[in-house]
């Protein structure tokens, strides 16, 4: 449903147009540090910073479905940036979970893996991004062409002149994943805000 321009600030906010950073870890010391942060530096745009810790492979899809459900953003996802094949999983179930958004792939410059059976994993997945992906973007060791993926944001609304103001869907709610995942949104003085999602613990249900 279409958001009436005449509501109030606070009611048009909730509904405000988003993008969201899929990292493979931690922001700090990631491979595209200094390309996320340029992205974060957009207000409308907001990271998911995931545990290196892998859950078992019978359970991941199950897990990532779960989890695309419970995760709340302060307003309409509409676009999804993906560093790594890892979390393409993830990444496959909010696409599934929320209408209309974009995946845009960023392929790391190299893939490490822990073992040959791992590496096999990660080149399969990084095929299904691949495919799956609106774009893929042309990205180097030091560098990311992403004019288009700005310019993608531009059209969705993403980046735009109105202030930001997070709704009541800014209210994270905590629940019981299989790994850490945090969600990041950039600060006004250029600090970041995070909520840590809850680990997920065997025999527990939500």
């Amino acid at each position: 449903m279409a958001q009436n321009r005449t509501t109030s600030a606070m009611t048009a906010a909730a509904d405000d147009v988003l993008a969201a950073l899929l990292l493979p870890g931690r922001l700090e010391g990631f491979e595209r540090e200094d390309h996320a942060r340029g992205l974060l530096s957009i207000p409308r745009v907001v990271a998911l910073e995931s545990s290196r810790l892998r859950p078992p492979g019978f359970l991941r899809d199950a897990i990532c479905q779960r989890q695309a459900r419970r995760l709340r953003f302060p307003g309409r996802l509409r676009l999804l940036v993906l560093y790594h094949p890892a979390q393409y999983p993830l990444a496959r179930a909010l696409v599934a979970h929320y209408q209309d958004l974009e995946l845009w792939y960023i392929p790391p410059a190299t893939l490490e893996a822990a073992d040959e059976a791992h590496k096999r994993e990660l080149m399969a997945l990084d095929e299904m991004a691949r495919e799956r992906a609106t774009q893929v973007l042309v990205a180097s060791e030091h560098s990311v062409d992403d004019g288009a993926l700005r310019a993608r944001l531009r059209e969705l609304g993403v980046i735009n002149p109105r202030a930001f103001l997070p709704g009541s869907r800014s209210q994270w709610r905590r629940s019981r994943l299989p790994v850490s995942t945090r969600i990041t949104r950039a600060r006004p003085d250029g600090r970041r805000t995070s909520r840590r999602r809850r680990p997920w613990r065997r025999g527990v249900r939500s």
